[in-house]
């Protein structure tokens, strides 16, 4: 799927504020503070201001398509959350500074999802840094083994692998670390 400013509008449209991203961000635990969160593929922002609601943290909004940044731009008016246009290839975030990374439903869309994956494990912290993927329960299985295949080779394990079902939503949650070198 070739993302673009109709596409953008599209998405934000019809699951621009889909409860996945809620639902996610209250699985997760995090510091009340002093965390910084980098969403790839942010969308309309969504998430990050579920988090910004939850803990004092910096927040940075990353995707590849300018009238989706646009879009976050106006949802996220009195939000302190940084966007910047950028794909998970080449993730405009410095080396060892995220916490956590978040790839809601966007794992699927990256271009290379190795390349990507080599990125988030840049950015991410060295011995703490967690990457937390979302997958919509409609996903196909192989989709879900190919993600899981790719993650030993980018250096990562899962450490936690949960399913959520509401009326709201459906998902599958991944909590992945970085191995040691």
């Amino acid at each position: 799927m070739e993302w673009n400013a109709s596409m953008a509008e599209w998405y934000a449209e019809n699951y621009g504020e889909y409860a996945t991203n809620r639902l996610a961000v209250d699985a997760l635990e995090m510091p009340s503070d002093g965390v910084c969160v980098v969403d790839v593929g942010c969308g309309t922002g969504t998430a990050l201001r579920h988090v910004s609601q939850r803990t004092e943290a910096r927040l940075i909004g990353v995707d590849p398509v300018p009238r989706m940044l646009e879009i976050a731009r106006e949802r996220c008016e009195g939000y302190a959350i940084e966007l910047r246009e950028g794909s998970a290839e080449a993730l405009p975030v410095e080396d060892g500074l995220a916490d956590f990374v978040f790839a809601f439903d966007s794992y699927d869309n990256w271009r290379d999802q190795r390349r990507g994956l080599a990125e988030v494990r840049r950015i991410l912290k060295p011995t703490t840094g967690i990457f937390v993927v979302v997958k919509d329960a409609d996903v196909p299985q192989g989709d879900a083994d190919a993600f899981r295949a790719n993650l030993p080779e980018a250096g990562f394990v899962v450490t936690r692998e949960t399913t959520v079902r509401t009326d709201d939503a459906s998902f599958t949650l991944w909590l992945c670390k970085a191995e040691s070198p």
